[in-house]
């Protein structure tokens, strides 16, 4: 039975795409420029911004650039759609938990109710490593398989050490006050 995909990570990368529109980052060649995110990632994310009716292109600019201008339904969605994530809780996913608390950060979202999510997140990881150790048996198998299993078992859990230290770090680096005035300070659009 295949396993149910997990709308978080469109979900948080729609919403992250659409607050970098509303932040400025309008055409789809800046994403991946200002943003660091990949193109095979972000295209699909706005053809369901587009599709979804949350922007549109506008016309076409210098050079062929087609920019990105935010609807009122894709301000609501904006406002609203991280509550959702935050509710439903950490991804395990550094990148997603990431995004979710930076849209929430840009939506007005209260900084402990974001410093609480990215604690669970780092929490998260740390919980994973007592199953990264139960997956080593010393069973009867031979030594070089033994060892193989024990020493990724030792590394994954390394990771998630640093990864959960990582997170953790971005609680105490989370913007503070400037967020609030960055953000869709606009009322919404009347439909």
């Amino acid at each position: 039975m295949p396993t149910p995909i997990d709308k978080r990570s469109r979900n948080d990368l729609d919403l992250f795409v659409l607050a970098l529109i509303d932040s400025g980052v309008s055409a789809p060649d800046d994403l991946q420029k200002v943003a660091s995110l990949s193109t095979s990632g972000t295209i699909p994310a706005l053809k369901r911004l587009l599709h979804g009716g949350y922007v549109v292109q506008d016309e076409r600019g210098p050079r062929y650039r087609t920019a990105l201008t935010i609807t009122s339904e894709g301000w609501y969605y904006l406002k609203n759609g991280w509550r959702d994530l935050v509710e439903y809780g950490p991804s395990g996913d550094i990148d997603t938990d990431l995004r979710v608390a930076l849209v929430a950060l840009w939506a007005g979202a209260d900084r402990r109710l974001v410093a609480t999510f990215m604690n669970r997140s780092g929490e998260k990881r740390l919980a994973a490593i007592g199953r990264v150790e139960e997956e080593v048996e010393p069973a009867e198998i031979p030594p070089l398989a033994f060892w193989y299993k024990r020493l990724r078992a030792t590394s994954k859990e390394a990771i998630l050490k640093g990864e959960s230290a990582a997170t953790l770090a971005v609680v105490t680096n989370l913007p503070k006050a400037q967020f609030a005035k960055l953000g869709p300070s606009r009322k919404l659009p009347r439909s």
